[in-house]
């Protein structure tokens, strides 16, 4: 996680940089088509992997976006069998009339799997069991956009919300239930999480 976050860091300094450079000459281009319905994936923490569509509106001279982000996947992880859904929602507030570049970006993220686990030990009986790890958080987010018709970028922030410290697995046979700690993971903790990740896509229209 920490080189996942410093790495996301060096790479916002340096799209800071090329940024602008861009505005200096934006005036020279300031006839480009902003292309506003982007669609694209994300790739980092909380997401893993997602994907998304955003939409630059005219609002505050082309500034204003709204952006969403959802994906649906199954995996296997340590014997453990996971579903998870994950839905973002929100808005991201551009400097630069060009709906590119650096910008802010409030969002709604919504976090939800479910897991099956293998041989859980409840009171003096072992089964498989069922377990889920449900969570929201509020995020606040410093982003940046390279790029038009192909585009790159990349995001950092914060995300404000309860995450889940244990797992209640229900028995498969019965009503019993047991709890599954959660493995500590840096950067995540009770009250929040920190955010980083890089995403790429088209634009059109």
């Amino acid at each position: 996680m920490k080189k996942i976050i410093t790495t996301s860091l060096f790479l916002l300094f340096t799209v800071f940089y090329f940024q602008a450079q861009e505005t200096t000459n934006y005036t020279l281009e300031e006839t480009e088509s902003i292309k506003p319905l982007r669609f694209g994936v994300r790739l980092g923490t909380p997401h893993i992997i997602t994907g998304n569509v955003e939409y630059v509106t005219p609002l505050l001279n082309n500034r204003v976006a709204v952006t969403l982000d959802y994906m649906s996947l199954s995996k296997t992880v340590d014997d453990v069998s996971i579903k998870y859904n994950n839905f973002e929602f929100g808005t991201n507030i551009y400097l630069s009339e060009n709906g590119k570049g650096l910008y802010g970006s409030i969002t709604y993220f919504s976090f939800k799997s479910e897991g099956t686990f293998s041989e859980v030990e409840f009171n003096n009986t072992i089964n498989d069991g069922t377990g889920k790890i449900d969570f929201d958080t509020f995020n606040f987010k410093l982003g940046a956009k390279l790029g038009s018709t192909f585009y790159f970028r990349i995001e950092v922030g914060y995300g404000f919300g309860n995450i889940p410290e244990y797992i209640v697995v229900t028995s498969n046979n019965s009503t019993e239930t047991t709890l599954e700690e959660i493995p500590e993971i840096p950067g995540i903790s009770k009250s929040g999480l920190l955010i980083a990740n890089i995403g790429f896509g088209f634009s059109f229209l």
